[in-house]
């Protein structure tokens, strides 16, 4: 399992922004993002909070089990998938090796644009997720020290009114 990641207010701002633009030049009906473990990170557009873990979820192991035959093929890695019905259609795309990013669209969308869409929008979520990491790299704790070093008794009595 994973380490959950922190998203800083500013960036999120950034993703949220990045989902809406390409919503809108895709005219899709959803643009989300989820971790590799099924986690929905951002979204933009009309689902209930209860479908879209769902689907988050699905997905994240859909894109498990393709690259599960992408190994037994010899294929590095799988980075998008593509799957179509009569009336919704899902482009689901990795942005990095945590997350990925998945379009939710119908017949009345292009999948040219989207496809071109969504290469935009992954370069930009790259750089998106670059920064985040730095930030936290800058933020972290370094190795064997403690998060509580330099709290005494006193602090936490005064925090918790002992």
């Amino acid at each position: 399992m994973q380490e959950n990641f922190i998203i800083y207010n500013e960036e999120y701002v950034l993703i949220k922004d990045i989902l809406k633009s390409l919503k809108t030049n895709t005219r899709a009906e959803i643009v989300f993002i989820t971790d590799s473990e099924g986690h929905c990170i951002a979204s933009t557009g009309e689902m209930e909070d209860s479908h879209l873990n769902s689907i988050s979820s699905l997905i994240a192991g859909s894109m498990a089990a393709v690259n599960g035959i992408g190994q037994m093929l010899k294929v590095e890695k799988f980075t998008t998938i593509l799957t179509e019905s009569t009336d919704k259609n899902l482009h689901i795309s990795s942005i990095n090796d945590r997350t990925m990013l998945i379009v939710i669209f119908d017949n009345s969308s292009n999948l040219g644009i989207i496809r071109f869409r969504v290469k935009s929008a992954i370069q930009d979520l790259e750089k998106v997720f670059i920064t985040i990491n730095e930030k936290l790299k800058l933020s972290a704790f370094e190795e064997g020290s403690s998060p509580f070093e330099g709290v005494s008794d006193a602090d936490i009595d005064e925090i918790f009114g002992d």
